[in-house]
């Protein structure tokens, strides 16, 4: 689920990454549910008082969540976890050094099914791996300061298992299909968006 707090301005602000002081609101984590929970004004009841949601709010997450995930594979490439390069990306699946793959988004389908045919046998087998397919060659390519960004290879480590779980949450709340993934958060869609209230103080 994703976390909002009210600002001293009273309008309604996305934590998603739970670390905001004040009593949250939780709405499922998919865009659909933010966005009828803005029409509905269910935050306003949420947070028994009123609350100003923004029209954007729904975009307004996934961009937080976007760029958390970037955020996360930056940090992941610069601890030395990140292989970029068709021909490198490939070496690391077959030699079993790969923990997940990620693959832009606008990629040539001949390339992509090659390097995702080796990447599902190779981290099936490991039972460990995982595919992104949510960002575009241009925000990898700015991300890594190089050209043709394309296939990017993480090996094990704790900051590929958060970008993972990061691009993941990503492609759910986008409402993208979440095969061969781990998925968590994911309730069911209702009339009434599932709003719940919580009072602890972070």
């Amino acid at each position: 689920m994703i976390r909002f707090v009210l600002g001293p301005d009273g309008r309604v602000v996305p934590d998603v990454r739970r670390k905001l002081p004040g009593r949250g609101v939780w709405i499922d984590a998919q865009r659909e549910s933010v966005e009828r929970a803005v029409k509905k004004r269910a935050f306003s009841r949420g947070f028994r008082t009123e609350a100003q949601a923004s029209e954007t709010l729904g975009a307004d997450v996934a961009a937080l969540l976007r760029q958390g995930a970037l955020q996360r594979l930056a940090m992941a490439h610069k601890a030395g976890l990140v292989t970029l390069g068709f021909e490198k990306v490939r070496a690391a699946l077959k030699s079993g050094q790969a923990h997940g793959l990620v693959v832009a988004c606008d990629a040539a389908e001949d390339g992509v099914n090659k390097v995702q045919a080796l990447a599902k046998w190779t981290l099936h087998r490991h039972n460990e791996g995982r595919l992104v397919d949510v960002f575009s060659s241009a925000e990898l390519e700015s991300l890594f300061g190089r050209s043709r960004v394309v296939h990017v290879a993480l090996s094990p480590g704790r900051l590929s298992d958060l970008f993972f779980d990061d691009a993941l949450r990503l492609r759910g709340y986008e409402g993208q299909p979440l095969s061969g993934a781990r998925a968590t958060n994911t309730d069911q869609q209702a009339d009434e968006p599932n709003v719940r209230r919580t009072t602890e103080t972070i």
